[in-house]
């Protein structure tokens, strides 16, 4: 049988494509919200109709994305990166001429 292409296939190819438990809850809610209203794209109130349908709820004061801390995952996935440019030769900023 020939593997079907899905999240588990992004995950394994992609750097920081690690999905946690609860974001695989929120993406089966959506996937359930999209076949069940035959909705391909909702919309972000809709998106945040599922949210609270799984159980979120605004329990803190809001604080600004760009200042919000990293995630484990982005925290890894910068380190990986950082890795990689550490190993890499460098490279001219221009060809020579």
């Amino acid at each position: 049988m020939p593997r079907i292409l899905g999240f588990s296939t992004y995950s394994e190819n992609f750097q920081g494509g690690d999905i946690t438990d609860e974001e695989w809850a929120f993406l089966k809610a959506v996937a359930a919200y999209q076949k069940r209203w035959n909705r391909r794209y909702p919309s972000w109130r809709e998106i945040l109709h599922v949210l609270k349908c799984v159980g979120y709820r605004k329990v803190a004061p809001p604080i600004p994305v760009e200042t919000a801390p990293l995630t484990l995952a982005e925290k890894k996935l910068a380190a990986e990166a950082e890795e990689q440019v550490a190993r890499s030769p460098a490279v001219p900023s221009h060809p020579a001429g």
